[in-house]
């Protein structure tokens, strides 16, 4: 699924009994949860896994911000019971939903409000660039970043968010790491 397609998906929520489903949808190794979903499942924690866990958000082209969680695809059980507290539903291969019970005032609340309490939130995160907009950076600075402590480097590993992170950019943070100390040295 592209990210047009969950962009209509998440939007295509119009009525109270639509606001409570989280769409995890499967992009490589990882469940990932987008806009409305992503806030569901930050906003009403279904297991004490969430606790802390990383939220993305990047702006797009268009100007839309594409917010996200995501866990991987063999913690399911870690991040989603399936013990019968909460509505499981394999919708396809690629996609699960998860219903949860919002509080009688979400559910009365005009999807036109919630939509805008979603967006508020999204535009209150803090947003990471694509790695094109990174080169496209750092060419009009003419320069690259050069870390020139250990203090800097470690602090780039405790953020970085390896849970939410796929194989390979995992490997490229640790290549990036390893260019960085051996430029120390």
């Amino acid at each position: 699924m592209n990210i047009s397609e969950i962009i209509k998906l998440e939007s295509e929520r119009k009525s109270a009994d639509t606001y409570g489903r989280i769409h995890f949808i499967k992009e490589g190794n990882f469940y990932r949860a987008h806009d409305w979903s992503a806030w569901l499942a930050t906003r009403f924690p279904l297991t004490d896994a969430w606790n802390g866990i990383t939220i993305i958000a990047k702006k797009l082209k268009e100007g839309y911000i594409d917010a996200w969680v995501g866990f991987p695809v063999r913690s399911l059980e870690k991040f989603v019971p399936n013990d019968g507290s909460i509505t499981f539903i394999p919708v396809t291969d690629t996609m699960i939903d998860v219903v949860i019970e919002l509080t009688d005032d979400i559910l009365a609340t005009d999807p036109d409000e919630m939509r805008k309490t979603v967006d508020e939130w999204k535009e209150s995160l803090p947003q990471t660039e694509s790695k094109s907009q990174k080169r496209e950076n750092r060419e009009m600075a003419g320069v690259y970043p050069r870390v020139t402590r250990i203090s800097d480097i470690i602090s780039h590993i405790i953020a970085f968010p390896i849970e939410s992170k796929s194989p390979m950019e995992a490997y490229d943070f640790l290549r990036q790491l390893r260019k960085d100390v051996a430029a120390i040295f």
